[in-house]
């Protein structure tokens, strides 16, 4: 994955890369054999067989890349308003009985001003955007550009795909596409679920870039966006369990994250033609999609909000490892779906009652709390779909606008084949 903290490099490298690269070329000549030999003894590394130069040459190229966050931005990252960016999708992370060579790496980058990070980005890499976007950059400056991307409806997540690189250590070529957000409409996402675009991506384990070291939280990178993601968690896992309560309590971890990840598909146009039809089962099925759940949900089950909650050993061992207690309940059981209630944001529960009032979130959640659990849970689910069909619809007329129509084309292409390998009608290329 260090790999992917390169790729953005252009063929004509800025210092930063180029001093990369010295320091490689200087780590091949001077790295010590008996080092090397002492770990391979010690089973510390992964290497092919073959030579000793070869043996050697591929454990330096892993010790490499697995540092290579220390050299923190590549040119696309060194902006003055640039905030954090994470990697997702199945290359980063791969799935289940479904291969990713051709896939698309997926970078999400966060800035704090959108319109000059791309006016410089334009300047520098024209040939990311379209012909006509580029040209209208350039003619009419931030003004024009900021009236589009204010005024567009939706998440606001311009995309730029197919992006390509090749590696120049080894000539490998990489394909990628990276969406620009700005901070205050993500933080609006994670906080409101105004879109549950960002929001539920976040909801799902992502590679924070260039730290590449925890799952769970950018808390390196902005306070306000660690105390946002954070709501989001809660939300998400709330959701899940009240949408599994009571009947199946012990609620199994795989029916946990399974429901945590549906959340930001459920009423996507896209999963009715030109998705892959199995993607949310993929994003949970097998044992290393789970252990990344548990690690980005680890600390959001112990907090206060959550009090009473706990994954313990399942008693069911052909099922998954852990299972989710609920260990101090109230006597009352409204009261125990009010506080998952309170975790949940203020405009879902007004939304899923709004024929009733839309004025006090907490009679909203009084209201949700004393109703069946088949009711409430129909209330929410469609509130959350009507949500996410919206921004998905939106989405996509910017992706249009921002890819063109050439590359719209390749890239519908592309989903389209992957849902008619999830039908297995063709095989995973």
């Amino acid at each position: 994955m260090s790999r992917l903290e390169l790729s953005f490099m252009n063929s004509g490298h800025s210092r930063l890369q180029l001093e990369v690269l010295r320091l490689y070329r200087n780590f091949l000549r001077t790295v010590d054999l008996l080092q090397f030999k002492s770990k391979l003894e010690n089973g510390t590394s992964n290497v092919n067989n073959g030579s000793n130069f070869d043996q050697l040459k591929e454990f330096i190229r892993s010790e490499f890349r697995s540092q290579a966050s220390a050299y923190k931005k590549t040119d696309i990252f060194d902006r003055t308003n640039y905030v954090a960016s994470f990697a997702y999708g199945s290359v980063v992370f791969p799935q289940k009985d479904r291969t990713s060579s051709n896939s698309l790496i997926d970078i999400i980058i966060i800035v704090r001003n959108p319109v000059e990070w791309h006016l410089k980005n334009i300047s520098e890499n024209p040939n990311h955007y379209n012909f006509l976007f580029r040209n209208y950059a350039k003619k009419y400056q931030s003004s024009s550009l900021e009236v589009f991307l204010s005024r567009i409806p939706g998440p606001k997540v311009y995309y730029n795909p197919f992006i390509e690189w090749s590696d120049p250590l080894d000539n490998t070529k990489l394909s990628f596409k990276y969406g620009v957000v700005s901070l205050d409409n993500l933080l609006t996402d994670l906080c409101d679920w105004s879109h549950l675009y960002l929001a539920g991506r976040l909801q799902k384990p992502v590679l924070w870039i260039p730290s590449g070291s925890d799952l769970s939280s950018p808390q390196v990178y902005d306070e306000k966006l660690c105390v946002s993601q954070n709501k989001n968690l809660l939300a998400s896992i709330s959701y899940s369990i009240l949408q599994n309560y009571p009947t199946n309590f012990p609620l199994n971890e795989y029916d946990l994250f399974y429901t945590i990840s549906s959340i930001s598909y459920t009423g996507d146009w896209r999963m009715i033609i030109g998705e892959d039809r199995q993607k949310v089962r993929r994003l949970v099925s097998g044992e290393s999609r789970l252990s990344e759940f548990r690690t980005l949900y680890n600390n959001t089950l112990d907090s206060l909000q959550l009090y009473g909650f706990s994954l313990k050993p399942s008693s069911k061992s052909n099922l998954c490892k852990n299972e989710l207690h609920w260990f101090k309940p109230c006597n009352n059981e409204s009261e125990n779906i009010f506080q998952l209630l309170k975790n949940i944001p203020d405009h879902i529960c007004l939304l899923s009652v709004q024929e009733t009032w839309n004025h006090n979130p907490n009679d909203a959640r009084t209201f949700l709390s004393n109703l069946s659990h088949t009711d409430r849970n129909k209330r929410l689910q469609n509130t959350l779909s009507n949500i996410v069909r919206k921004s998905s619809l939106y989405q996509t007329g910017l992706g249009l606008v921002s890819a063109g129509p050439k590359r719209s084309l390749r890239y519908a292409l592309a989903k389209l084949n992957k849902m008619f390998a999830s039908l297995g009608l063709i095989k995973w290329s």
